[in-house]
């Protein structure tokens, strides 16, 4: 934070991605802070998985701006080293990033 403006844009912006996560949590999603326990985490972690994808964006909460990168991935296959996803990445605003993973067809399904 370099100067006074940018500091003023600190709540509105943790506000937006707020209000945001709390829309995916009513949609099943679920959150941890990494690292864990900390009061002070580096990201957010927020995962939702169906029978048929598993959709994962990753907060970037210790960066100025904020900074989020989401994708949907085949089931299992998040987190092995070299897998790509079947939709995305979106990267940006963690808002926009999260609103726009939250609207790919097929969310909803159980």
């Amino acid at each position: 934070m370099s100067t006074p403006d940018a500091w003023g844009q600190v709540p509105a912006a943790w506000e937006r991605a707020s209000g945001a996560i709390a829309v995916a949590r009513e949609r099943g999603w679920t959150w941890q802070a990494r690292p864990a326990g900390s009061a002070a985490p580096h990201e957010l972690l927020g995962r939702r998985t169906t029978a048929t994808h598993e959709d994962v964006v990753v907060i970037e909460a210790a960066k100025d701006p904020m900074h989020a990168i989401g994708a949907r991935f085949a089931p299992g296959d998040w987190g092995k080293h070299g897998t790509v996803p079947i939709r995305g990445p979106v990267a940006g605003a963690p808002d926009e990033v999260l609103f726009t993973v939250l609207g790919w067809t097929g969310e909803d399904t159980p």
